[in-house]
């Protein structure tokens, strides 16, 4: 064998573990939705009584955990969210868009008294959280595809 067909051979096995990476780096099904609901509860928590916000606090942490532990039990990875590739985009995007929308809530409840705002911002962001999750998804496993590593 050459150098040139022990490279070509070993520059597609690592096509190869790409590929198989990027089939095994899907979250399964109901993480993304269940991601979305606890981010837009964080949100939504905001019209409640003061004692109900304190409370979703550490129940928001252990949805968090929990996410993350089902994640790496069905992937045996667990990937940082703001990588370099075009997952950062999403990333950012997302953390731009949930963060100006509790804001904006967060304004017009306190200082406009527009009771339903929380509510209806916590309704946005878990879709917005839902749909980012999805699309952050697909660029993770478009990069490993394209042969950007983890």
């Amino acid at each position: 064998m050459t150098r040139d067909e022990d490279a070509l051979r070993m520059l597609a096995e690592v096509e190869a573990a790409n590929a198989d990476l990027a089939e095994r780096a899907k979250a399964p099904v109901w993480y993304h939705p269940a991601l979305g609901l606890l981010m837009g509860g964080l949100a939504a928590v905001e019209a409640a009584p003061l004692i109900w916000q304190y409370a979703y606090f550490p129940l928001f942490g252990l949805g968090i955990w929990l996410l993350v532990r089902a994640y790496i039990r069905k992937t045996g990875l667990w990937i940082y969210g703001f990588r370099a590739g075009r997952t950062r985009i999403v990333a950012l995007s997302l953390a731009l868009l949930c963060g100006g929308l509790a804001a904006m809530s967060g304004w017009l409840f306190h200082a406009r008294r527009v009771v339903y705002a929380p509510l209806l911002t916590g309704a946005m962001i878990a879709v917005a959280a839902t749909v980012g999750g999805l699309l952050w998804e697909a660029a993770f496993r478009a990069d490993l595809r394209d042969g950007r590593g983890l």
